[in-house]
């Protein structure tokens, strides 16, 4: 009885572990996609039959809602240009050239994959494809087109909706942090 009880909970105990790593896997995500150029990661294969179970469970995890590449391309940043883990406290200009692509937009999330709740509502910044890339980033709404919130980590996201071909290979905007 003893032994039957020690292998019960053994099981279970393997159980718990391996679904925790699983889960601890899918959340930290961002790193397992194959595509890098500075601080932006991303993947081709989101929302097509290419995609990786890995890729899938990643988007299933972090609520992307992922469309193809032929129809938006993501692309996700924990770090800025520095390679400095993006901190709710500091000021960041996120800028670069027009992106070949119809729309863009340049969205804030918090560590759990939601958007940073605030006041102004102040989630998300866009603009046509022809435009360079220009976004404030920073905890003070008055100063920022995306705000977010001091002491807590952030991740970005693009979306360049529309994208044309050469969009990963070419510049990529840069994270420049301002202050903190």
């Amino acid at each position: 009885m003893r032994l039957a009880l020690r292998i019960v909970c053994a099981l279970i105990l393997g159980i718990a572990i391996g679904l925790g790593a699983v889960w601890w896997s899918l959340r930290a995500g961002i790193d397992a996609f194959d595509i890098r150029s500075g601080p932006w990661v991303t993947s081709q294969n989101f929302g097509s039959a290419e995609a990786s179970d890995r890729e899938r469970a990643i988007v299933a995890v972090r609520g992307l809602m992922a469309l193809t590449a032929s129809e938006a391309i993501y692309l996700n940043a924990a770090i800025d240009s520095e390679g400095r883990a993006l901190d709710g406290g500091c000021r960041y200009r996120i800028s670069g050239p027009p992106l070949p692509a119809r729309w863009w937009s340049v969205t804030a999330y918090g560590t759990d994959s939601h958007l940073i709740p605030n006041a102004t509502h102040a989630y998300s910044a866009g603009g046509d494809g022809a435009e360079p890339i220009l976004a404030m980033v920073g905890p003070e709404a008055s100063a920022a087109d995306v705000v977010t919130r001091a002491g807590e980590a952030f991740e970005l996201t693009i979306r360049a909706y529309g994208p044309g071909d050469g969009l990963v290979e070419g510049p990529l905007p840069e994270i420049e942090r301002l202050s903190c």
